[in-house]
């Protein structure tokens, strides 16, 4: 495995435990961190996000998330070595919602198939 994607790896279970545990926000929803994608040049870091809620939840939430960014750099300084903090970029990962309207497409065909 080479030197970025452990970054990578490092990087998303930390942002993961900074939200979930030390943001204490209502706005806040129950997010879960999909991936991240960090530029070869370490420059850029695109943090894609599943929330478990309604449309207005995930607003608010990357509303949050872009406010609280300075937060979650300064935690992740103090935990990853890094020559260069990364600039942050949330982004809504809508698969999840995608893959679970697919799950109850195929059902609903096959209880008219058996039904």
């Amino acid at each position: 495995m080479d030197r970025l994607k452990k970054l990578e790896i490092d990087l998303q279970r930390e942002i993961s435990f900074i939200i979930n545990s030390k943001i204490k926000d209502p706005r806040l929803g129950f997010i879960t961190i999909t991936g991240v994608r960090l530029s070869s040049d370490f420059h850029y870091l695109n943090i894609y996000i599943s929330v478990m809620d309604d449309e207005n939840k995930i607003e608010g939430s990357l509303d949050v998330l872009k406010k609280c960014e300075g937060f979650i750099k300064n935690n992740i300084k103090n935990r990853i070595k890094l020559r260069t903090m990364p600039d942050f970029k949330f982004i809504y990962d809508n698969s999840i919602n995608k893959g679970m309207k697919i799950s109850e497409i195929i059902e609903d065909l096959k209880k008219t198939e058996n039904g």
